[in-house]
């Protein structure tokens, strides 16, 4: 697994696809590190060079120390430092591509950086403030209450499995998911709690608005899960509907948990997206 030096922390993520092909800059859900783009970047090897990177504390990327909190421009930081190793020479901009809280890094990375994306790809991002700054209260409340919740569950102690039970079960359809999952993968999914409220945390505290998104000059597609929930099918529609010319379309049969369950169809609608891109 390649590493790369952000800041004295060192950052792992995995590459595919040979070098000197146009570069695909992966960016994972929360709960999830590189391994979750492990289909979208077989199905793209031979067009892309990928670079699925893991954020703090996920893979072999080592926490992030502080002093203060880490925040999503911490997790943007790190991003760039995979792409900057990774890009082709000569080539100024890479493809970014991230999914919930890999997307939101991902809006982040785009404003502060624009010379290094060429094109954005946002699967279902969850920039949560968003709603608040739209009017949409109701979902704000919502999210936020059920963020807080995950937070002091896990920082409260023992109580992981409760915790990521009504996370798991909230993200994928109601209850039962969580039950439904093998020894195995509970087993595995309980050594995540600490980092996901890191993450919920960076996302609570992230200040962007609607207003932020119209500098985003890159051609940007919003992909929005045909059957996903109501809240993120809403956040989906605000980020498209925010940034200048960005497209939205629908993954038919697809929940907000795309990346876990429509990886050949997402590697597909990206090779569309590039060869209309360079017809």
């Amino acid at each position: 697994m390649p590493f790369v030096d952000c800041d004295g922390r060192r950052v792992s993520y995995e590459a595919g696809g040979r070098a000197g092909l146009p570069l695909m800059a992966l960016l994972p859900p929360g709960a999830a590190g590189a391994s979750i783009w492990r289909p979208v970047a077989a199905a793209s090897r031979d067009r892309f060079r990928t670079a699925a990177v893991n954020p703090s504390g996920y893979g072999e990327t080592e926490p992030f120390a502080g002093p203060a909190a880490m925040t999503i421009r911490d997790e943007a930081v790190a991003a760039t430092a995979v792409i900057r190793a990774e890009l082709p020479n000569g080539a100024a901009r890479a493809h970014v591509v991230g999914h919930s809280y890999g997307g939101t890094i991902a809006l982040v990375l785009a404003l502060e950086w624009p010379e290094l994306v060429g094109r954005l790809t946002l699967l279902e991002p969850a920039p949560y403030p968003l709603l608040r700054d739209a009017g949409e209260t109701a979902f704000a409340d919502e999210i936020g209450a059920r963020n807080r919740d995950f937070i002091a569950t896990v920082r409260g102690g023992g109580l992981n499995d409760r915790a990521m039970e009504s996370y798991l079960d909230y993200f994928n359809g109601g209850p039962g998911y969580w039950r439904g999952l093998d020894e195995e993968t509970r087993s595995r999914m309980l050594a995540l709690p600490e980092r996901l409220a890191v993450n919920l945390d960076a996302v609570e505290r992230l200040g962007m608005s609607r207003a932020d998104l119209a500098a985003i000059a890159a051609p940007v597609t919003v992909v929005r899960g045909g059957a996903t929930d109501p809240l993120h099918a809403c956040l989906s529609e605000l980020v498209a509907g925010a940034i200048p010319g960005a497209a939205l379309v629908d993954l038919p049969g697809a929940g907000h948990m795309m990346t876990l369950t429509h990886g050949a169809a997402i590697a597909n609608l990206l090779r569309k997206m590039e060869q209309v891109a360079g017809s």
